[in-house]
């Protein structure tokens, strides 16, 4: 295992204009399942090539454990990819797929055959592939044959790093959940450090400690998946994260001043976000002593998406002056009704950049500081 770190790494591609990949410095622990997560463009398979040592950085350095791998090959820094599409030796029967990669060393690693053998039935029994072992590739399923790259991916024990470049991409639907907890179960128990590459953002939240969100060739935002879902620092990472994304306002387009003001806004914020679960909806009100960031809208779609208590939850979409806005939670209007969006909690940005979290007040705590004063 190994920490990563890179070091403002750039690249750009020979007669290309711009950079594919801006400078960016990012520490990877030793350990940690850490994901790159981004729309397709962003940067994520060139960081990717440039850490496997199929590209050399135009700019900066990577350091695995301090020492600066930048132009070395991917055997010299001792890691493991696995592929979209699994990569098997079709001639070699399960066994000896996962085996290859210690046999192909056991002259400089000192393996030994029953060493060998001891790994595969490890990496096999964590995988539960142990009745797969003596099959040839082509009797398996693509969601068998990629447990079997990932095994393979894993055999040895002092890889530096496990690189996963879109692994669940040809695996069905109803089977990407499974491949996906087998392999955080796996990483968790071998504590491998594994880089996993997806435009899913339901994997990479689910699988990562940490994850990295790109965008036109810069890291935006790297953190936990709670901190990226609740605290996104940029508005893409609001907008891509989540389904549906964050609701955007242009202060001066919709609103009062008072409103915004009142609630603490920074009179330089352009926007205000907000998840759809963070609003909800209410009976329009003639008279409104609040200050509550709130919008007038009508009814477009009610999506169902269950139900609680016995009565429906899911999705409003509303057209109001401040936009298309989107509420998650209790339906209890239909398509056509006048209604209000009221938000409790809102994210300010100034220049598409995260500037404060606000928390609406109530209409109880404004009287009484309007008392106050």
């Amino acid at each position: 295992m190994a920490t990563i770190m890179l070091d403002e790494l750039g690249f750009a591609y020979p007669g290309v204009l711009e950079p594919t990949l801006l400078p960016l410095s990012l520490e990877i622990k030793d350990g940690e399942a850490f994901a790159l997560l981004g729309a397709s463009g962003a940067g994520k398979t060139t960081l990717l090539n440039l850490l496997s040592g199929l590209l050399v950085p135009t700019t900066g350095r990577i350091l695995f454990d301090g020492v600066d791998v930048s132009t070395q090959s991917g055997s010299q820094r001792n890691l493991a990819q696995v592929f979209q599409f699994p990569v098997l030796y079709e001639s070699l029967c399960v066994a000896d797929n996962l085996a290859f990669p210690l046999r192909a060393r056991k002259a400089t690693n000192g393996f030994s055959a029953s060493d060998i053998q001891a790994r595969v039935a490890k990496i096999a029994g964590e995988l539960s592939i142990e009745n797969l072992l003596k099959l040839k590739p082509k009797t398996l399923s693509l969601f068998e044959k990629q447990l079997v790259a990932i095994g393979r991916a894993l055999m040895r024990p002092n890889v530096s790093v496990v690189l996963l470049d879109e692994p669940l991409t040809a695996v069905e639907p109803r089977t990407k959940w499974q491949l996906r907890q087998s392999l955080k179960r796996l990483q968790e128990e071998l504590g491998v450090t594994m880089i996993y590459v997806t435009h899913d953002q339901t994997e990479a939240l689910t699988f990562a400690d940490r994850v990295a969100v790109m965008a036109d060739g810069r890291i935006l935002q790297t953190a936990s998946p709670q901190q990226v879902y609740e605290h996104p620092a940029h508005e893409f990472v609001g907008f891509f994260i989540g389904s549906p994304g964050m609701n955007f306002v242009a202060i001066k387009s919709a609103g009062s001043e008072q409103m915004y003001a009142a609630n603490g806004v920074d009179q330089s914020a352009q926007r205000i976000g907000f998840r759809p679960e963070w609003a909800r909806l209410e009976n329009v009100s003639a008279a409104c002593t609040s200050p509550a960031v709130r919008w007038q809208g009508k009814v477009l779609h009610c999506q169902i998406l269950g139900t609680q208590a016995g009565a429906p939850v899911g999705i409003t979409t509303l057209a109001s002056e401040a936009g298309e806005l989107k509420v998650r939670g209790a339906i209890n209007a239909i398509v056509g009704d006048e209604i209000e969006v009221v938000v409790d909690r809102f994210i300010s940005f100034i220049d598409e950049e995260y500037c404060a979290t606000h928390h609406a007040q109530s209409s109880t705590d404004y009287l009484a500081n309007t008392a106050d004063e």
